[in-house]
């Protein structure tokens, strides 16, 4: 660790995050109405807010944009996955 990044912190590119993340939400063929699902980065907290069908696709969302950040080397401190099933 640089002494720069120790007094700076880790620097999230939180627009990148949100983008990558939501596009890959919309093209996943199983997420029934991608839509509904909205992405928010704030400070490498990734927050997934809005409505799916059933309980397994709240964790399938969340798996896709864990896997499609870890896949692209972007950085993130954790995912607040807040989908409400309806």
């Amino acid at each position: 660790m640089g002494i720069l990044s120790r007094f700076t912190g880790v620097k999230y590119n939180d627009e990148q995050i949100a983008y990558r993340a939501q596009v890959a939400v919309t093209e996943d063929p199983l997420v029934a109405d991608s839509a509904d699902v909205n992405i928010h980065s704030d400070k490498g907290v990734v927050t997934v807010t809005g409505t799916v069908h059933k309980e397994p696709e709240k964790d399938r969302v969340e798996g896709i944009i864990r896997t499609t950040l870890r896949d692209a080397g972007l950085k993130y401190d954790r995912i607040v996955n807040e989908l409400e099933v309806h």
